[in-house]
Parts: structure tokens; C-alpha cells; sequence
């Protein structure tokens, strides 16, 4: 193999000398300005679980210390948490519908942590109206400055879901699959799409979690809510995002409980998830969680068979997919300790994910493979530090760290031709080319990366606060192929370094009437390729390649609450998105490699209303928001025949408007609906080779631009037995039709587009003994229609699911 290295061919957008250890130095020099006002009291923290006379948790207790402004509510295992109280002497007051009020004499000590049990009992007294001071975790994610969805996942936890489908009711976001489970998917949310937004699990980076640990494989059963942020993202979670972040909490309170889940339903599909968690009395936890997904996915499709001598297509069959089975599976343990005086939290632990995935065709329905599959293996170790009060009173500092090594391979290596009856004849002897690439395939690549994000808050006063975050990351990806006739991709090993750090300050006024956060990111990337340049020649020729950017990003976001059922929000950032490692290096096979795309640049403005109006048993929550975007350098993914690439698109803009209303009587009865449309158009002029662009105000082809959803639900208490209730919900989802190419290009009678979409579900779940035994069945596609996500990649038609769950509470 010859191996010629070059001077980079395409000179980066902009070159910046990058001062060594400047992360470094403004971590320190911000300490030692913290360290200057003198402040060093130990922290002292309030920790305790709510219950009632049979062990169950009570969630939703508001939860007050008299004569202070400190108070919580427990959440759905009953835990509160209150911080920075100052030495003294206090009452500790808990009130909750149906239960009697609770009072306790409660003496704080110097940074002491206290730990508390409250046990409620029932109140006898028929009460027409109870006003609870107190709000849940989703209702203060709203109130913040930023556009945010924060989706409560309690209420689904019984229904066979998982996050893609909880994700894909929400307004402004788009999910489209290629297939049933474990099929590749797109996410787009206002207009962005694909790695333009961000996805993160307790605040971490997804990067480089690898195709087993996706969206779409995690059940429900793990998650206590998701946050949903539209355009502007905190500068905590250490991200690049340019059109969004999508942020999975999951269950982490460190209390005591098992929650155990099985399901089983058409396509011969069965899911398994279980958690648990354990704390001992010196704060020592285990947390232990898994799942399990399999499909056949062999649901029925519509296509035109080809006859394997003549190649002749006939009429339309119902077939069976034949090759599309997926098994994806994990285990994570976690170990440490919580409340001590080193650390609020500090633990060690390792996740071990897999998956194996059939294939069945390629970009559409056209090729049959009978024989192709893909397995993904990952092993991640990480560590989590997190202190409040470290060395002054309002300093916290937080640390994540994670080493992930991942193993991938394709395997194309028959020498058939199958059709859709799952006949087939074979090539001749000689016959170089697998089923669906060019030619045969063993390819394997190795992936190692490391990610390690720290962030550093000081809150100046109860209304000043300041944050500070780095996020660094490396990657490398080593490929190799025993038995191809061309050159192996990264055979030479490919490298891609990132640094983003974000330095933001946060201002309340007015008694928290408006809310104001500032934001400034430095992003820094630099990357080393090699390309080969042989045309396909059996010697590899390649040419080395290193890009080296640097650019600075700022926004704002502010509230202010015009009454206090209506509220104002304001957004604008101009921010930058770096290249990751799938767009510049490819996978290897259909997806081609582009080691000169340059990060792309967005100017976003948000405006929106929301408002919320309660009237004894009635709560109405509608929300609305104007979304004006202007992206540069827009990476997209283009189609190059049978393969593609991401490429750089010089200009576009998106208008984009969303908007639901939500409505819930005595949280029994909730209807739910919401619309978006989106025009996201090429606002290039000119062509890169300066002549009239005569796509110029197109609309972006490919992209849903109307969709909606719409819901309802009851919920019956006391069946059959008191503590028993039965739930019933539906769905819908609409997305109209859309071009496969760019609008003003062919015949409208003729041109391929998407169809437009509707589908429905519904989900009836029966809950025994408060909640501890579970079980519900559920309809996907009710009326059984013909469904397309992608041009010609049909999705399975009715399906039906059968879920068990158990859920114990130790404590």
C-alpha cells in the first residue's frame, strides 16, 4: 500500500492560533474570584421520602420550611431535596390532597445532612377545594427562560413505549422511520434534523453511545421525564447543538425499588426492562438497570415483484419481510455513594450495550437482501462527581467522564439475488458484488473515544447565579475489510477532536417576574483524514488531510411572566454546529466520507406564549411559538446514486410556527393537540460556480412541512377494589404529503412524493394496589393503513402489544 501525504487540499473557513490550556486558566482564575469573597460555610441539605400507612410513596407533597422561602415537592417516589438552608431551628410543614397537614419540629446544623421519613395519613373529611402550594418538576422546566418542552413520563410508564414514540407527539418534532423496531430513524425538531440536534441522557452526550443505545431502544420503565429544548440550550449540558437538544432524565433517585417490565405483541416483538436501585444508610447506593428488545419485524408490505430471469416487475403483492429481524440489549451498573461530605454524588459505572440487525433492502424497496446484517458492540465505563457548596456557599461543580470503545461490522458478503417471495438464484462464481454493495463486504471499523464535561456554577445571590462548562471530546476510528477487492476505509486511523466551552450568567428580577440568561461558546475543533484517491485501484493511495477551526457563538433568552397565567419568551442566539464523526468519515459503505465540511452557522430567533389558566378541578395549558432561523453552511444529506453524502448547503432560511393546547379535569379526564408547519427554503442565489441558482426559495425537499397530533385520555379510580384504577387513551398523528425532490423540479403529476399520513392508537392499562401490578394492551395503527416515513419504505401495519409490569417500593 503506498501512502502519499499532502498539505491540506481545502484550507479550513477560518484558522485561529489556540492558546494552550485556556480552558484551564479561566477554570482557575474563576475559582480564585469565587475564593475572594470569603465564603466557606459547609453546606447543609435536607433530604427525606414521603409515605402513607401501606409503605406507598406519595408523590406531589408540597413540602415547606416555616418562615423561609425554602420549600420542594416530592416527586413520583416520594423523595424531596432542599439545599442551602441556613443553622437553626425550623418547622418542617407537608400538605397534599386527601392527606392531613404534617408538621415536625426540624433542628439544621452546620453542614449536616439531614435525612427524614414523613408518614401521612388519610384525611376523613370530604374536601370540595384544597389549594397545594407547589410545583413539579415539569411546571418549573417551563417557567425558565429557554423554549422547553419538559414531558412528565409517569403517566406512560404502563404503555408499551419508548422514547421516539413519547418524542413523536410533540410538537415541532418529526420522527421518521425506516422500518419497524430497531430501524434506522431521523429526527428533525423545527426544521433541524439529523445531527443538528443534540441527544443527551442525564445531561451526557449520546455522540458516540453506537446504534444499540439509541432513542428507540430505550423502554419507558427507565425514564422519569424529557426535556425538550427549541433552539437556544444551556450552557450545562456543554453542547453545539444548532437546532435543539433533546435531554432524557432517568429514574435516578437514589431511594429503594425494583421496576420490572415485559411485553410481547404482533411481529413476534417481546421487550424486557428492569431497574433497581438500592441505598444503604451510609449513602452507599447500587443501581442496576437492563432491557432486552427483539422483532422479527416480518410484518406484511405492498410491492412489485421482479422475476429473477427476466427482471420484469409485476402487479403488487402483500409479502412478508423476510430478512428484518433486531435483538438490541444492555446492561448498566452503577455504583457509589450519595450525601456524604465529599460528594453529593459520586459514582463509578460501566454499560455494556449490543444489537444485531437484519437487513432487508437498501435506500428503497426496489433490492431484496436475503443474507446482509449489522452488529454494533459497545463498552463504556464512566465516572460522575457532583458537589454543592465545594470550598463556598452557592458553588457547585459537577464532572462526567466516560471511555467508550465500540466494535461494529456489516456483513454483505452473498452472491444471490433474492425477491421479495424470498426466492433467489445465484451470481456467477466470479461475481465480485454482494447483494446490495458494490462489492462483497466484511468491513468492520473500531471506534475509541473519550468525553469528559465539567461545570462549574456559583450562585451570587438568590437572583444572580453564573455557570461555566467544558466539553471535550476525542475520536478515533480504525477500519479494516479481509476480503475487499478495493481499498479498506480508515485503514489509516481517523481522528476528530472537539472543545466547546460556555460561559453564562443568569439574572431574576421583579420577584422572578423575568427571567434572563447570557451566553458566549468557544468552539474548537481539529481533524485528521485520510482519503484514498486510487479510483478504486487495488494499491490505496492516500492523501492526508487536517481541518483546524475556531469559532465564538452568543445568545440570549429571557421570560417575563405578563400575569401569572402568561407568560412571554424571548430567544436569540447566532451559534455554530461542528461536523461529527458519521458525516465526515462515513460508514464505510453507502454513506461516503467528506473530510472538508465546515461547521455550520445559525442565527435563531424564538418568540412564545404560554399560558395557564386553573379553575378548581380545570387546568388548561396552551402554548404557541414563532421559530425565525437563518442557517449558513446547512450540512445536509445528499443522494449520489446508490450512495450519499453530507454536503454543505451555503444558505437557507426556515419559518417555522407551532403551537398546542392541553386540558385535564381533576386528572382524570385530559385531551391533548398540536400543530406544526414549517417552510424551510434554499436561499442560495448563486451556484458555487456563480451562476443563477435556480433552486433559489425552494423548499427544502424531503421535509415533512405540516404535522400534528392530537390525544385524550381518562382515568377511573377504585375498580373493582379501592387503590385500583383503569386508564384508557388515544392518538393520532397527521403529517401531510411532501416532495421527495425539490418542488420546482419535474412534473407535479408525476414527481415522487411522501403520502400524506394518519394514523391512530389506543391503550387501555389496569393498575392493582396502587400501582404495583401493571398491565395494559395497546393498538398501533388501528385501521391498519399503508404508512411511509421515508419515499417507498413502508412501516408495519396494525400491531398489537401485551405489557406486564411490576413496581415495589423498599422503603
Amino acid at each position: 500500500m503506498k501512502v502519499k501525504l499532502s498539505s491540506p487540499r481545502v484550507k479550513p473557513v477560518r484558522e485561529y492560533k489556540i492558546v494552550k490550556n485556556s480552558v484551564f486558566i479561566s477554570l482557575i482564575s474563576t475559582l480564585l474570584c469565587f475564593l475572594n469573597f470569603g465564603l466557606f460555610a459547609q453546606n447543609s441539605v435536607l433530604n427525606g421520602r414521603v409515605y402513607q400507612k401501606d409503605k406507598q410513596s406519595v408523590s406531589f407533597v408540597s413540602i415547606a420550611i416555616s418562615g423561609t422561602s425554602f420549600g420542594t415537592v416530592s416527586d413520583e417516589n416520594g423523595q424531596f431535596k432542599i439545599e442551602n438552608i441556613a443553622p437553626g431551628n425550623y418547622t418542617l410543614t407537608a400538605t397534599a390532597v386527601g392527606f392531613q397537614d404534617y408538621s415536625q419540629k426540624i433542628e439544621i446544623g452546620v453542614g449536616e445532612h439531614t435525612n427524614l421519613e414523613i408518614l401521612l395519613q388519610e384525611t376523613t373529611n370530604d374536601l370540595e377545594e384544597v389549594l397545594v402550594k407547589g410545583k413539579s418538576v415539569s411546571s418549573e422546566k417551563r417557567e425558565l427562560p429557554y423554549a422547553i418542552a419538559s414531558i412528565d413520563v409517569k403517566p406512560l410508564k404502563n404503555q408499551n413505549l419508548d422514547v421516539n414514540q413519547i418524542l413523536n407527539a410533540t410538537s415541532g418534532i418529526r420522527i421518521r422511520e425506516s422500518g419497524g423496531l430497531g430501524s434506522d430513524f431521523n429526527f428533525s425538531l423545527n426544521g433541524f434534523s439529523g445531527r443538528q440536534v443534540r441527544f443527551f441522557i442525564d445531561g451526557v452526550p449520546m455522540d458516540n453511545f453506537g446504534s444499540s443505545l439509541s432513542l428507540n431502544n430505550i423502554p419507558v420503565n427507565l425514564i422519569s421525564r424529557i426535556e425538550v429544548f427549541k433552539g437556544v440550550v444551556p450552557v450545562y449540558l456543554g453542547s453545539d447543538a444548532l437546532g435543539g437538544a433533546i435531554n432524557v432524565v432517568t429514574n435516578d433517585n437514589a431511594s429503594r425499588f425494583t421496576d420490572v417490565a415485559y411485553s410481547v405483541g404482533s411481529f413476534n416483538t417481546h421487550r424486557f426492562s428492569a431497574i433497581n436501585r438500592f441505598k444503604g444508610k451510609n449513602g452507599f447506593i447500587f443501581n442496576a438497570n437492563g432491557f432486552l428488545n427483539y422483532s422479527d419485524n416480518n410484518y406484511k408490505v405492498l410491492v412489485e415483484i421482479a422475476d429473477l430471469k427476466t427482471g420484469k416487475y409485476g402487479d403488487p403483492e402483500w409479502v412478508r419481510r423476510f430478512n428484518d429481524a433486531y435483538q438490541s440489549q444492555m446492561v448498566e451498573l452503577e455504583a457509589g455513594f450519595v450525601n456524604r461530605k465529599f460528594a453529593d454524588k459520586l459514582t463509578l459505572g460501566v454499560i455494556a450495550s449490543s444489537n444485531h440487525k437484519e437487513v432487508q433492502n437498501g435506500a428503497n424497496m426496489n433490492q431484496v437482501a436475503g443474507q446482509i446484517y449489522t452488529e454494533d458492540k459497545v463498552i463504556i465505563g464512566s465516572i460522575k462527581y457532583k458537589k454543592d457548596n465545594l470550598l463556598a456557599d452557592g458553588l457547585s461543580f459537577s464532572l462526567y467522564s466516560n471511555y467508550n470503545i465500540r466494535r461494529a461490522f456489516t456483513v454483505d458478503t452473498s452472491s444471490r439475488i433474492y425477491d421479495w417471495r424470498g426466492n433467489y438464484k445465484t451470481r456467477d462464481l466470479l461475481s465480485t458484488s454482494g447483494e446490495l454493495t458494490w462489492y462483497k463486504t466484511l468491513f468492520r471499523f473500531n471506534d475509541n473515544s473519550l468525553l469528559n464535561t465539567a461545570n462549574l456554577t456559583y450562585e451570587i445571590g438568590p437572583k444572580q447565579s453564573v455557570s461555566l462548562n467544558n466539553t471535550y471530546s476525542s475520536y478515533t476510528r480504525v477500519g479494516e475489510d479481509p476480503i475487499t477487492y478495493g481499498g479498506t476505509p480508515f485503514s489509516e486511523p481517523n481522528t476528530l477532536n472537539k472543545n466547546i466551552t460556555g460561559l453564562s450568567y443568569s439574572l431574576n428580577l421583579f420577584d422572578d417576574r423575568w427571567k434572563s440568561v447570557a451566553f458566549v461558546k468557544s468552539f474548537i475543533m481539529n481533524s485528521k483524514t485520510f482519503e484514498d484517491e486510487s479510483l478504486g485501484g487495488e494499491e490505496q493511495e492516500l492523501v492526508e488531510t487536517n481541518l483546524q477551526t475556531n469559532n465564538i457563538g452568543y445568545g440570549v433568552a429571557s421570560t417575563y411572566f405578563l400575569t401569572k397565567q402568561l407568560q412571554l419568551k424571548v430567544s436569540y442566539e447566532d451559534t455554530y454546529r461542528l461536523p461529527d464523526a458519521f458525516e465526515m468519515f462515513g460508514n464505510g459503505l453507502l454513506l461516503l466520507p467528506n473530510v472538508t465540511l465546515t461547521p455550520e452557522k445559525s442565527k435563531n430567533y424564538n418568540f412564545g406564549l404560554l399560558g395557564r389558566l386553573e379553575r378548581k378541578n380545570h387546568n388548561l395549558i396552551a402554548e404557541a411559538n414563532y421559530l425565525y432561523r437563518i442557517p449558513e453552511n446547512l450540512i445536509r444529506l445528499a443522494a449520489l446514486g446508490v450512495t450519499s453524502q453530507y454536503q454543505n448547503l451555503t444558505s437557507a432560511k426556515a419559518n417555522i410556527v407551532e403551537g398546542g393546547v392541553k386540558y385535564s379535569y381533576k386528572r382524570k379526564y385530559n385531551i391533548e393537540a398540536n400543530a406544526t408547519y414549517q417552510n424551510i427554503i434554499n436561499n442560495q442565489k448563486l451556484t458555487p460556480s456563480g451562476g443563477e441558482n435556480y433552486l433559489f426559495g425552494d423548499r427544502l425537499p424531503n421535509q415533512p412541512f405540516l404535522f400534528g397530533n392530537a390525544s385524550a385520555g381518562v382515568l377511573f379510580d377504585d375498580i373493582l377494589t379501592e387503590g385500583n384504577t383503569l386508564s384508557v387513551s388515544w392518538a393520532s398523528l397527521f403529517v401531510e404529503a411532501f416532495y421527495l425532490k425539490w418542488p420546482s423540479q419535474g412534473n407535479s403529476k408525476t414527481k415522487y412524493d411522501i403520502p400524506r399520513q394518519v394514523s391512530h392508537s389506543a391503550s387501555v392499562a389496569y393498575s392493582l394496589k396502587s400501582g404495583t401490578y401493571n398491565v395494559s394492551l395497546s393498538c398501533n395503527n388501528i385501521f391498519d393503513e399503508i404508512l411511509f416515513d421515508n419515499f417507498m419504505l413502508q412501516k408495519p401495519g396494525r400491531a398489537f402489544t401485551l405489557k406486564a409490569r411490576y413496581f415495589f417500593n423498599k422503603n
